[in-house]
């Protein structure tokens, strides 16, 4: 493992760079003295001091509260911290950020957590690096994406990373790449297990197509495949919030599979946090404008990054790709696929109602949006192939230069009863819900408990008020026989619902009576239960 230079930037509070400098090993001082290496505007001659060692590296403050203190990511520094790569110190009215131009790097062959061997590496960027590794203990080939050096200090983004983890791993779908877990050994970087794919990326793919867009013939059944594993995942409460090309992986039998489901997100959120003070960390293309303001995320965002991900295939553009990003996302509407294939001089049969399905999921208004993912494949099964004009005809038929109409798309005739079953319809088809029905039987007790209480109240005495001088007393037998009404109702509750039982459970399928509300074969039709 090796470390070259480390590069040290000092901006303004705007975010713009004053300076760089290349750290080497050694104690570096931080204020307005001559003396000082790094100046700043500080009250104090020496506000700070930066270590360098190696890849350690450590911030102290040393002007104490009169100079107005050192912060780490907004955080106040009492005494020495050690700090990492893309963290930003902020003494006085600068922002310094240390940065190691190539940070600890994987070898093959290296053994990670005392488990994991690492063969090669299979893929790097921004976000860390993945490799193809061997699990020596289950001797099976595994995926590992290890995570960039500045989350490793960052408990808040490892947190939030281990959340995701945890909620991710339990999606079972042939068109989603497994997640195992989050492991943070002692001493090496932290990294995600995943179940490994031999393939390529649809990003990749397309740059090999002819025009670098493909033919809706030839995309058509990766995004049947696609949608099915966002209805699935939906129907799990899970939102992937960074659906693109890139995360969507194709194997050689011709399988696609969606990776980094809820991680890269995460993983952008948390080094956002540690960027410069002012500056962009990054604007995705595919985002939804609900995304882009911060609100919750929602299976619509999702929708809205599925329509991005269609019109960049299909035309080598996403909807708004120079330019200020940002505000065209929130304030102008994409230019309908034609339009966009006619400004680039390219060709490509489109189908119209993919064209019509395309801009509905890029609507502004979350509304507006196909309902589901399901409601999109349904959408686009029933479309026929449609010509796009080359740039000098016009535009053939009318629906493919113009906006999504705000009104719903027709209804889609089922397909035909040997048309082969997406995999949506099959798990649909093997699977059945356990209904939950009121037990009668519970209902009739509780009553009837009920009207025994009611009887103890009635047979009371009456006299325990007496007037006397308009002043009211109440016997303290009244509070012991309210105390012992409600022991005894509480009793009676208490043994329904162990022995009757406030609910059953039957097959939706064919309404036999289960036993247990969990989810197997049925015991009288056979029939899978969820």
């Amino acid at each position: 493992m090796s470390t070259e230079a480390i590069k040290m930037l000092i901006a303004q509070s705007d975010g713009y760079v004053l300076n760089e400098f290349m750290l080497g090993e050694g104690v570096y001082s931080i204020g307005a003295g001559s003396e000082c290496q790094i100046q700043v505007g500080s009250i104090a001659s020496e506000h700070a001091r930066l270590e360098v060692n190696g890849v350690l590296m450590y911030i102290e403050d040393v002007g104490g509260p009169a100079a107005g203190g050192v912060y780490l990511d907004g955080a106040a520094i009492l005494g020495k911290l050690q700090i990492y790569s893309g963290q930003t110190i902020q003494v006085a009215d600068r922002w310094l950020q240390v940065q190691i131009s190539r940070s600890l790097e994987s070898e093959q062959n290296d053994i990670l957590a005392g488990r994991y061997q690492l063969l090669r590496q299979v893929g790097r960027g921004g976000r860390g690096e993945v490799w193809l590794a061997l699990d020596q203990e289950s001797g099976q080939e595994i995926a590992i994406k290890r995570l960039p050096a500045e989350l490793s200090g960052d408990m808040v983004a490892l947190n939030d990373l281990l959340r995701e983890v945890e909620k991710s791993r339990h999606l079972n779908h042939p068109n989603i790449i497994r997640i195992y877990e989050l492991v943070q050994p002692d001493g090496e970087l932290p990294f995600v297990t995943l179940e490994f794919i031999n393939g390529k990326d649809l990003a990749s793919m397309r740059l090999e197509q002819q025009g670098q867009h493909f033919r809706w013939e030839n995309l058509r059944p990766l995004m049947t495949q696609l949608c099915d594993a966002l209805e699935y995942a939906h129907q799990s409460k899970i939102v992937h919030r960074d659906l693109k090309p890139a995360n969507m992986l194709v194997d050689q039998s011709g399988n696609l599979k969606l990776a980094d489901f809820g991680i890269a997100a995460t993983m952008a959120e948390s080094l956002s946090r540690s960027s410069m003070q002012g500056s962009i960390s990054g604007t995705s293309v595919y985002m939804s404008p609900q995304q882009m303001k911060g609100e919750v995320p929602r299976a619509s965002d999702d929708l809205y990054a599925l329509g991005s991900t269609f019109y960049e295939l299909l035309t080598s553009r996403t909807p708004f790709y120079s330019g200020d990003i940002a505000h065209q996302l929130l304030h102008e509407e994409p230019k309908p696929l034609a339009e966009r294939l006619s400004e680039l001089g390219l060709q490509n049969e489109v189908p119209d109602a993919v064209c019509a399905m395309i801009m509905a999921c890029l609507a502004k208004d979350q509304s507006r949006r196909p309902p589901s993912a399901s409601a999109v494949e349904e959408w686009i099964s029933g479309g026929t192939t449609m010509h796009v004009a080359p740039p000098t005809l016009p535009l053939e038929p009318e629906t493919l230069g113009k906006e999504a109409s705000p009104v719903p798309p027709p209804q889609v005739m089922n397909p035909a009863v040997n048309a082969p079953q997406t995999v949506h319809q099959r798990v649909s088809d093997e699977w059945t819900i356990i209904e939950s029905r009121d037990s009668r039987l519970y209902q009739a007790y509780m009553y009837l408990a009920a009207l025994l209480a009611l009887g103890l109240v009635a047979n009371m005495k009456l006299d325990f008020l007496k007037v006397d001088s308009l002043t009211f007393s109440t016997r303290p037998e009244l509070i012991k026989a309210v105390i012992g009404v409600l022991i005894i109702w509480m009793i009676l509750s208490s043994i329904g619902q162990y022995l009757i039982k406030p609910k059953r459970f039957f097959c939706g399928g064919c309404n036999g009576k289960l036993k247990r509300n969990k989810k197997g074969p049925c015991p009288h039709c056979g029939v899978e239960l969820s």
